[in-house]
């Protein structure tokens, strides 16, 4: 009898054991096109358990069709990130139907390829009247100089803007002090002590120290950047009627970027 349970209960752990094995899954079929034109695209992909952000599967789409294919479970949300040399990173989250029998999902995925003039980054990456980065902006900023050292040829051009912020005409200055004004615009580039700086001085010295602490923060770690980073300053029609407190105060564009093989 004791002989008979034992041989029962092996085999109910071996039926448990084949069933776990045995687990029905979907095998998701994927194609990822060109945004714009709807070619086919190469590139990386990840996709991770929306649940537990658990990282299930990386590979890359074929260059020719853009084809890939990942075995997942049915009935679960997924999160497939795409990024490459010259694809803007993008996520997409995908729920595959519940399913009591092997299944395959036909899906397309679209992502943006990288083209001279495409707008990049926009972002509130500045407090008003602030030159130092907000906490928000970094991770925006550490994902564009990930994307410059997957790809050594893009180069971009990072403008900063100052439309935030209200600036004040300063007191007017007396015969002296434009005088040391007069002195300070040949000599060194400093305000003479005394000087009131007009509100072009002032958008101009905020604009610098913003475009300052991109590069302080941009440049290290990037191959060549100093080539490849040009900034420029976006300066509005003066003075700011209007200040918009949460408008883009940086906006990255693409300047030239070549195929890996060229």
């Amino acid at each position: 009898m004791v002989r008979l349970i034992h041989v029962l209960w092996w085999g109910c752990v071996l039926l448990s054991t084949a069933s776990a094995q045995l687990k029905v899954v979907t095998l998701l079929r994927g194609t990822v096109v060109d945004q714009q034109t709807g070619t086919p695209v190469g590139t990386e992909f990840e996709i991770r358990d929306a649940a537990t952000g658990k990282i299930l599967q990386q590979g890359r789409s074929e260059s020719r069709r853009g084809t890939f294919e990942a075995v997942l479970q049915p009935g679960q949300r997924y999160i497939i990130t795409f990024r490459g040399y010259n694809v803007l990173r993008k996520s997409d989250t995908i729920e595959l139907p519940e399913s009591k029998e092997y299944s395959e999902v036909p899906h397309t995925f679209t992502v943006r390829l990288l083209r001279p003039g495409m707008e990049l980054v926009r972002l509130h990456a500045f407090d008003p009247g602030k030159t130092t980065l907000r906490s928000s902006a970094y991770a925006a900023l550490e994902e564009l100089k990930q994307l410059l050292n997957r790809n050594r040829s893009l180069r971009i051009t990072v403008q900063v803007s100052i439309l935030d912020t209200r600036l004040v005409e300063g007191a007017r200055t007396n015969p002296s002090s434009r005088q040391r004004r007069t002195k300070q615009k040949a000599g060194s580039g400093q305000l003479a002590p005394g000087a009131s700086p007009t509100l072009l001085e002032q958008a101009q010295n905020l604009a610098n120290a913003r475009a300052e602490a991109l590069r302080q923060y941009l440049v290290p770690g990037v191959r060549d950047a100093e080539e490849r980073i040009r900034f420029t300053l976006d300066i509005p029609p003066l003075p700011i009627a209007r200040p918009i407190p949460e408008a883009p105060t940086v906006t990255v564009f693409v300047d030239q970027v070549r195929e890996l093989l060229e």
